[in-house]
C-alpha cells in the first residue's frame, strides 16, 4: 500500500525499506506528508514547539512551501515540488531522487542537503576515495554481507575510532531501535550518535524500542515463589507459601535464593520468630572471605604509609667518607681507625700497625680536617651505639693502613664482648685503641680502590 506525500508529490510504501528513506509518514488534517520531507525542505521554518502545527512546523508554513515548490523543478527528474536544495550550488530536488542519485541529507545542525557533486568529505573519506584501498573482501560490520562499490554516503564509519564500516540502510535500522542508545558498534563512543547524523543517519530523540515495547520487563515484578533449600520442610511443597511458618524471605545480599523462613533454616525449625537479615551459603562464604582479606590488608598497611614512599639518590663516594669518620662527644672532627695488616711481607711494614693517634699532631690534624672538608662540612651525629650484632658478637666496620699511611682495605672485625681484652671498655674505647684490635679479629677484608686512592690522596696531601 503507498501514499502521496503532499511536499514532494512522490509515492511510497507505507511500510518496509521506504520507511528508512522517507521516515514516517504523517497525516494530519488534509496533509499527508514524509515525516523526513518536512525536515529536509531548505525554505520550511520551524516557528512552533512540539505542540504547534506537525512537531513545530506550522500549517499555514507548510501550505505555503508547498504552494512555491510547484515553481520548482528537480534537478534529476525535472519535474516540479522540489523542495530540497543542495547547501553548495542551491540545485533542487526531491528527496526519492536524491537518494537514487547518492546525495547526502543530514540529520543535525541545520538540516543541510547537498547533490552528488557537492557531497562534503573529509580529510579520512577523501583518502579512501583516492588510495581506493578497499576491496571485495570489505563486509558490513552489522549485515556480514559484501560491501558495494565505496560511496561516501552508502558507507557509514565511526569517526572516533575508523575501525569498520556498514551499509546505511543497516546503520538507519540500527539508529532507529537505538534511540538515545545509540553508539559505536566497535568503540562504544556515545559521540557516534551525533557524528553519524552527518553521514546520513538519522537518528531519533526516544528511547530504545525494546524499551518500548508492551510487558517487556513484565518478569522482573513476578516475586519469588519456592524454597531453595537443599531440604524443604514444608509438607506440601517447595511453592507452598501460606501460613506463619512458611513464608518465604530471600537472601538479603544476593536476592536470588529463597527460604522458609524459619521453619527450613537450620537450627531455627522450631523458632516461632522470623529470621532477620537471612544470607545464603554462597554469600556467607564469600562475605566471610572478603572480611579475612580485608582485615589482612587492614594489618599490613597499619605498619606504613606506602604511598610516602620515594626513591633517594645516593653519592657512593660520599657515603664512603661517612663510614670512615667518628665523632666523639668532645669533637666534631674526624679519626681513622686503624687495625694491624696481615700483608706486612715487606721490611718497612711491622707486624702491627699504629693507627692515626701514632702519627704527629700536625699531621693528624690536618687529615681530619681534609676529611672533614671532603664531607662538604655536613655534621654528622655521633652514636657509638649504633652497631651490628651477630649472635653474641659486636661487628665494626674498620680500615687498614701500613706503616706508611697507605690505606690497604676496608675490613670487618668481629668482636666476642666477653673477650678479657674489651673487659670495661666502650665501643669508642676499643676504636681508638692502639693495640685491642688484632688482625685475628679480621672476618672480611674488601678492597674498595676508589676509596683507597682517595684515602692515599688525603694522607700525600697531608704529608707534604
Amino acid at each position: 500500500m503507498e501514499n502521496r506525500c503532499s511536499i514532494c508529490n512522490q509515492n511510497s510504501s507505507i511500510e518496509g525499506d521506504d520507511i528508512l528513506i522517507f521516515g514516517e509518514w504523517i497525516t494530519s488534517k488534509d496533509l499527508t506528508i514524509h515525516y523526513y520531507c518536512l525536515l529536509l525542505s531548505t525554505n520550511l521554518p520551524q516557528n512552533g514547539n512540539d505542540a504547534s502545527g506537525i512537531l513545530g512546523f506550522l500549517f499555514r508554513d507548510i501550505r505555503r512551501e508547498i504552494a512555491v515548490a510547484t515553481k520548482r523543478k528537480c534537478k534529476y527528474c525535472l519535474k516540479a515540488n522540489a523542495t530540497i536544495g543542495c547547501k553548495t550550488c542551491n540545485e533542487y530536488f526531491h528527496l526519492t531522487c536524491g537518494y537514487l542519485n547518492e546525495c547526502l541529507f543530514q540529520f543535525g545542525g541545520e538540516f543541510n542537503s547537498y547533490c552528488h557533486i557537492c557531497l562534503p568529505l573529509d580529510d579520512y573519506q577523501k583518502q579512501l576515495v583516492k588510495t581506493k584501498r578497499l576491496n571485495d573482501h570489505t563486509v558490513c560490520y552489522i549485515c556480514a554481507k559484501r560491501m558495494s562499490n565505496y560511496n561516501p554516503r552508502d558507507w557509514i564509519y565511526a569517526t572516533c575510532c575508523q575501525r569498520g564500516f556498514v551499509h546505511n540502510f543497516c546503520m538507519q535500522r540500527y539508529a532507529l531501535n537505538a534511540g538515545y542508545y545509540l553508539k559505536c558498534i566497535w568503540c562504544k563512543s556515545m559521540q557516534f550518535r551525533d557524528a553519524v547524523k552527518f553521514q546520513g543517519i538519522f537518528v531519533p530523540d526516544r528511547d530504545a524500542k525494546w524499551e518500548l515495547e508492551p510487558d517487556a520487563y513484565k518478569e522482573l515484578h513476578c516475586g519469588y515463589n519456592r524454597c531453595d533449600m537443599k531440604k524443604c520442610n514444608s509438607p506440601r511443597g517447595r511453592e507452598y507459601t501460606k501460613g506463619r511458618k512458611w513464608f518465604l524471605s530471600l537472601c538479603q545480599l544476593c536476592g536470588s535464593f529463597a527460604v522458609h523462613n524459619p521453619s527450613c533454616i537450620p537450627g531455627f525449625e522450631n523458632s516461632k520468630e522470623r529470621v532477620e537479615d537471612f544470607k545464603c551459603d554462597t554469600c556467607l562464604e564469600i562475605e566471610r572471605d572478603i572480611d579475612l582479606r580485608s582485615s589482612k590488608e587492614k594489618s599490613y598497611n597499619e605498619l606504613f604509609d606506602a604511598t610516602l614512599y620515594v626513591r633517594k639518590t645516593q653519592d657512593r663516594r660520599r657515603s664512603l667518607l661517612h663510614e670512615s669518620m667518628e665523632f666523639s662527644e668532645d669533637s666534631m672532627s674526624s679519626m681513622i681507625t686503624v687495625i694491624p695488616s696481615q700483608n706486612n711481607n715487606g721490611e718497612n711494614d711491622p707486624p702491627v700497625v699504629p693507627d692515626t693517634m701514632d702519627l704527629n699532631e700536625n699531621t693528624a690534624e690536618c687529615i681530619q680536617a681534609q676529611l672533614y672538608d671532603e664531607c662538604d662540612n655536613e655534621n654528622v651525629d655521633e652514636n657509638n651505639d649504633k652497631i651490628q650484632k651477630d649472635e653474641e658478637f659486636l661487628i665494626l666496620n674498620l680500615y687498614e693502613f701500613n706503616k706508611a699511611h697507605d690505606c690497604l682495605a676496608e675490613v670487618k672485625v668481629k668482636l666476642n664482648p666477653n673477650d678479657p681484652r674489651f673487659a670495661g671498655k666502650t665501643v669508642d674505647e676499643i676504636k681508638r685503641s692502639n693495640n685491642l684490635v688484632t688482625a685475628e679479629d679480621v672476618i672480611e677484608r674488601i678492597s674498595n680502590p676508589s676509596i683507597l686512592k682517595e684515602f692515599d690522596e688525603i694522607i700525600n696531601n697531608t704529608m707534604q
